[in-house]
């Protein structure tokens, strides 16, 4: 299927690529994401070099990650060398080191260190899509400069400077980066907190691991317009040994949790699970420092006080170096994120957090026999039809 954008990244922020490709295409522009989009059985390092022989731009998320990677800088250089426009995406207060310095040291760049993270994603929408080239017969607009922005407080709770900053060094130019303009709403960001929700839950016996739920005989699936089932539709063994099984009415059951599916992309076998939202309940330490725990999923959340005397209200750095600010009207948010929390037993310093909906992007293989992809949060996750589906 054709794209527009090439993601390139570090493998250590994956959650920052995924998060990226997911919000541009949500807007509408096809993204190539390693390694959602390298088919099963084929050269990873071939994948690559034909990904960005066919796209239009290159996305580099910029981090100290991509300056020491082995990878990026490669993948950059190849993008120069067929002409893409390069817009680096800047996660952390860091400049181009030597290996990346040469191709964008003069090239304007995006920063997205700064809360609210909603309109650095959109921003970066904007941008990717004056970088496209125009369809045939339009008439392109005048590009304006991209201006300095000024640098944020000292207070803020996370490290960084405005959108559109130039990176003083050598002449080099690759591409036009255009004006910014804030579009719509947000459907993913970057990486929030740690190892937040997996798709499926622990092993649990599953209700009715048919395929076709009893009265579905005969129905359309998902897809409009067609009685044909679906190939995605079975049973798998997730990587977290639970049985998943997929009904051909668009629901997904794993372990105990029930979501459901949706067919993105045909063409690209792509699909979307969703699932029910993640509670993580937590305990602050008796000295009002640190809190711990974990959410539905049997994932750990844990953070030290940044701000705030007594209570879950104030501010936290969650232990990936995420702020999360908790409001005293009963909300919180880290970067885009936006949840609810609740009060257990203050007396014992026991909340509720409750996190979006977990949503995966995955991909059904060639052969049909795997499903794998990673959700919002940047949690991987995978699956191996075990056919036939026989009942538990």
């Amino acid at each position: 299927m054709p794209f527009d954008v090439f993601v390139s990244h570090a493998s250590k922020d994956r959650v920052v690529a995924n998060a990226v490709c997911a919000r541009l295409e949500s807007a509408g522009i096809r993204c190539w994401i390693a390694p959602r989009d390298i088919v099963a059985g084929t050269s990873y390092g071939e994948s690559i070099i034909e990904a960005i022989h066919a796209a239009k731009v290159m996305v580099l998320v910029f981090s100290s990650n991509a300056n020491s990677s082995g990878q990026v800088p490669k993948e950059v250089e190849r993008a120069v060398s067929n002409g893409l426009a390069i817009l680096p995406f800047r996660i952390e207060d860091v400049m181009p080191g030597k290996s990346l310095d040469y191709f964008i040291g003069s090239v304007h760049w995006l920063d997205a260190m700064t809360p609210p993270l909603e309109k650095h994603l959109d921003d970066l929408v904007e941008t990717v899509r004056k970088l496209l080239p125009l369809p045939a017969g339009a008439q392109a607009a005048p590009a304006a400069s991209v201006q300095p922005a000024a640098q944020p407080s000292a207070v803020r709770p996370a490290v960084g400077v405005g959108t559109g900053r130039a990176i003083p060094s050598k002449t080099l130019w690759i591409g036009a980066v255009a004006a910014l303009a804030i579009a719509a709403v947000v459907a993913a960001v970057i990486l929030l907190r740690p190892k937040t929700p997996v798709t499926a839950g622990p092993p649990a016996p599953v209700v009715n691991p048919s395929p076709n739920p009893p009265g579905d005989a005969g129905k359309p699936g998902p897809t409009a317009g067609t009685t044909a089932v679906d190939p995605i539709v079975g049973c798998y063994h997730w990587f977290n040994n639970a049985p998943v099984v997929i009904h051909s009415n668009g629901v997904v059951m794993g372990g105990p949790y029930t979501g459901h599916w949706r067919l993105v992309s045909s063409a690209r076998r792509a699909y979307t699970f969703t699932w029910p939202e993640a509670i993580d309940t937590v305990t602050i330490s008796p000295g009002q420092r640190s809190l711990s725990g974990m959410n539905q999923y049997n994932y750990p959340i844990s953070a030290t006080r940044i701000a705030g005397a007594v209570g879950l209200v104030g501010s936290w750095n969650l232990s990936n170096h995420v702020p999360m600010l908790v409001s005293p009207s009963g909300t919180f948010s880290a970067a885009a994120f936006t949840g609810t929390w609740q009060t257990v037993d203050a007396s014992r310093g026991i909340y509720t957090l409750a996190w979006p909906d977990p949503v995966d992007s995955v991909t059904l293989s060639a052969d049909g026999q795997t499903i794998s992809g990673a959700n919002q949060y940047g949690v991987a996750t995978s699956g191996t039809r075990t056919e036939p589906c026989a009942v538990n």
